[in-house]
């Protein structure tokens, strides 16, 4: 009698995804009770996909972690069985955390219908809400991109890059909808941590500038930039403020910092470890964004930046290694 061997299980796919700063949390050990939060220390909030090796099966994860990486938890899946899974080959989700009401704003550009669009969740996993579903707008397909809180968390502002790639806005609900600027070419609006300024990408053909407004549309001008005087504003993409308001962070030719009132580079260069941070949040740790092979973390300084979640594959049944 032939004995043929088990079969050798296929490898699952551990992918992650966006992520930015919030509260450290403490969920509850019993579900009728309220997680409890803490401002003074902060965590790091992220998606996780797990994709079968078969792919028969995906689930995505919202989950938490140390700075340093470490305490790994999955605090909710919020999907499983999409469509299809989230398309990690471009950057295609984005999160924002609103620390006054606990609340999470997610885009998802590229996957299965069912997942795109924009969306809210408490930081604790609870009340996920569809607010937009993508619809197809003169022959295109509406993308929901890089939402923003406002610091109060009643509004949301975000690119839409379906047609003409206006910069809107929305209520915490997603029934109040508007755009921000007549004109297009928009993309990546950050909603200053006062509250009073606007953030965003301006794309004048293959170039895209630094621009500023105000939060509702008015005044929108160029960043300073007294080291150009030839476009008098600054080229990159990705921007992030300080968490006090008074510095720039993008991705220009190299990473640069500069000051937020003056347009000055305060520093240009790129750190050690593991190359650019796409999509950064800046928070008291440092930045926190997405890389090609997972997330990472960099020093306010931008000096050295290392993966505190690399994408890999595993092939262990064991829940608890599933990182």
């Amino acid at each position: 009698m032939l004995i043929m061997p088990a079969p050798t299980r296929a490898a699952d796919i551990i992918e992650y995804l966006c992520c930015d700063w919030g509260p450290a949390l403490t969920l509850p050990a019993k579900t009728n009770e309220p997680a409890q939060f803490n401002d003074a220390e902060d965590e790091v909030y992220f998606l996780k996909q797990v994709t079968s090796g078969s792919g028969r099966s995906c689930s995505i994860y919202l989950c938490k972690m140390k700075p340093d990486g470490s305490a790994k938890t999955e605090i909710k899946e919020l999907w499983k069985n999409p469509n299809y899974a989230i398309d990690t080959q471009v950057q295609s989700t984005w999160m924002d955390v609103n620390r006054k009401t606990r609340k999470i704003a997610l885009s998802i550009a590229f996957g299965g219908s069912d997942v795109t669009g924009l969306w809210t969740v408490n930081l604790d996993g609870k009340d996920l809400k569809h607010l937009i579903t993508p619809m197809v707008i003169n022959g295109h397909l509406q993308r929901i991109d890089s939402p923003s809180w406002t610091p109060d968390g009643q509004w949301l502002v975000y690119g839409e890059t379906s047609e003409g790639m206006p910069l809107m806005k929305c209520d915490k609900d997603g029934k109040s909808i508007s755009q921000i600027l007549k004109e297009g070419g928009t993309s990546q609006g950050r909603v200053s941590p006062d509250g009073q300024q606007i953030l965003y990408i301006k794309w004048v053909g293959w170039a895209s500038r630094l621009y500023l407004m105000n939060i509702d549309g008015t005044n929108p001008h160029p960043l300073p930039n007294p080291d150009d005087k030839r476009w008098h504003t600054h080229g990159g993409t990705y921007p992030a403020w300080s968490p006090d308001g008074k510095r720039i962070f993008y991705i220009g030719i190299c990473l640069t910092l500069v000051d937020s009132k003056k347009g000055g580079k305060l520093w240009f260069g790129e750190p050690s470890g593991e190359g650019l941070v796409g999509w950064a949040h800046w928070g008291r740790h440092g930045f926190v964004g997405y890389a090609i092979r997972g997330l990472l973390i960099t020093d306010s300084d931008l000096h050295e930046a290392r993966l505190i979640a690399p994408s890999h594959v595993i092939e262990s049944n064991n829940k608890a290694d599933r990182w």
